[in-house]
């Protein structure tokens, strides 16, 4: 395998982003530059190739200022790939003429570090990835420190929810506990996901770890403005300051046409809340001022249903009815199923939630009885067609991945799906697209004539299920506050995975 090669794999397991040297040098010269000159120490906990080292150098050098060995020695960088440790030095030597001190730059896991290096400052760019999404054998290696560092409850939490929390933000919490002086200040770019995603990075949002007491002074949002290759998530820079109450607002910078417009934030309910970032004072009044949306708690929002990737095998874009029970379905590879109506619904679909008078486009099989529960092996045997449809699939059903999933199959139910309870089969659906749009536009779905009840697609639709249309008609007034809109959008999500989510959606309403 080429260098090249072996690049571009460490970077995908490990979520290594590179920061240009441009943008090192703007953070360097604007916030560290003259500290580093009067003797401050600074490190870099997870340095990659090292361009936050060389922006000092070469500021150095572009100002005229002799680089002693005193100031080499105040420099430091820790890295997990030798290879990039071996290419900086050599990169320093050739492009700068400086032999820079060979144990300053070093080769190690900022995580595993039997000689702690404590520095000042910090500055860097964590590596940008999900516990979920690492190699399996880092993440055995790894896991127990999600719990160590407060992040999670527990393995099971980092198993299911939390899976998707970010590395970055172990890495910050142990850099500013371990690796930090006491009032010492770090600057990091960072995956904005830390700081506005629900659920997975909330635990981060204590703004302590092991006792010590962190705060945000402010973060910069590049609002869309590229400064890395290849990433297409939100990003920014957090300042952050060690051995300080965590206090709101803080200010939020975003980046629009090229100059940077200061805004204030902070969690609107709860103190681990994502973000809200206020356009102007107004907009922070009217959000201050919100009442919950009061609900039963069995009208909780709901996500689509899930097959855990089997939709080729539960998704029907052709269909034929039979008779008033009846109807033979048949899938993409061909094969056909003829099986009762009960098991089968309409599935939304981009129009679906547009159309004033949406018709089924596409059908989803569900075996699962009305409690939500799957149908029991005695039920299956007694509508063979369908047993034997399910049969052609079993291996693939039994292989599906998931901790959820896999809970119903180790029980024997490989047939099963997710996101299904007795709210599924609730007739009346005020439903929303949830992934990947900018505005909230609830839709009350009726039921189909033919085959009942709409069916959210996954995490593209989150909904809430009601019992009558003048209960659904009072849901979707309350939805329809503008409020709501102002809400979302201050959540900075827009055209995210994250958009409308039902647990977010939660956060505007009380369960009694």
């Amino acid at each position: 395998m080429s260098i090249l090669n072996l690049e571009d794999s460490y970077n995908k397991r490990f979520g290594a982003v590179f920061t240009p040297l441009n943008w090192a040098k703007k953070i360097v010269d604007k916030h560290y530059f003259e500290k580093w000159l009067n003797g401050a120490t600074i490190l870099d906990p997870t340095a990659g190739n090292g361009v936050f080292i060389e922006a000092f150098i070469s500021l150095a050098q572009e100002k005229g200022i002799v680089i002693s060995n005193a100031l080499l020695n105040q420099l430091f960088g820790v890295e997990l790939n030798q290879l990039y440790v071996d290419e900086f030095y050599k990169r320093m030597v050739t492009k700068y003429n400086v032999y820079f001190p060979k144990n300053n730059f070093v080769q190690g896991d900022i995580l595993f570090q039997k000689n702690e290096i404590k520095a000042d400052y910090l500055v860097g760019n964590p590596p940008w990835v999900n516990f979920t999404d690492l190699e399996e054998k880092y993440k055995e290696k790894i896991k127990h420190l999600f719990i160590e560092y407060g992040l999670v409850a527990n393995q099971k939490d980092l198993l299911l929810g939390n899976a998707r929390t970010d590395i970055a933000a172990l890495i910050l919490l142990k850099v500013l506990h371990s690796n930090l002086h006491e009032n010492g200040t770090a600057i990091f770019f960072l995956p904005l996901s830390i700081f506005q995603n629900d659920g997975a990075n909330q635990e981060f949002r204590n703004y302590s770890v092991k006792g010590v007491e962190f705060c945000v002074e402010d973060i910069m949002d590049f609002n869309g403005t590229k400064v890395f290759d290849d990433i297409f998530g939100r990003y920014g820079i957090a300042h952050f300051q060690r051995n300080k109450k965590q206090k709101f607002p803080i200010k939020y910078h975003i980046l629009k046409n090229s100059k940077w417009a200061t805004h204030s934030a902070k969690p609107l309910f709860n103190p681990k809340d994502p973000l809200t970032v206020f356009n102007d004072s107004d907009t922070e009044e009217r959000l201050n001022g919100f009442q919950k949306i009061v609900l039963p708690k069995h009208l909780q929002p709901r996500q689509g249903v899930n097959t855990c990737g089997a939709n080729d095998i539960f998704f029907f874009n052709n269909y034929k009815i039979i008779d008033e029970h009846r109807i033979e379905l048949t899938n993409k590879f061909g094969k056909s199923l003829t099986t009762e109506v009960r098991f089968v619904f309409p599935l939304t679909v981009t129009n679906t939630l547009t159309s004033p008078m949406p018709q089924p486009e596409k059908l989803i099989l569900i075996p699962h009885d009305i409690n939500g529960k799957p149908i029991s092996l005695e039920t299956l045997n007694e509508h063979k067609s369908l047993l034997e449809y399910l049969l052609l699939y079993r291996h693939l059903l039994e292989n599906r991945k998931g901790v959820l999933i896999n809970t119903w199959i180790k029980k024997g139910y490989w047939w099963s799906l997710l996101g299904v309870g007795e709210y599924s089969f609730a007739p009346y659906k005020i439903m929303w697209k949830a992934f990947g749009e900018s505005t909230f536009n609830p839709k009350i779905l009726l039921p189909d004539q033919k085959f009942g009840s709409w069916q959210g697609n996954q995490s593209l639709n989150a909904y809430i299920g009601s019992s009558s249309l003048h209960e659904a008609e009072e849901i979707y007034s309350k939805l329809k506050n503008p409020l709501i809109q102002d809400y979302l959008s201050s959540l900075r999500m827009q055209g995210t995975c994250n958009w409308a989510q039902p647990g977010r959606m939660k956060k505007l309403m009380e369960f009694i």
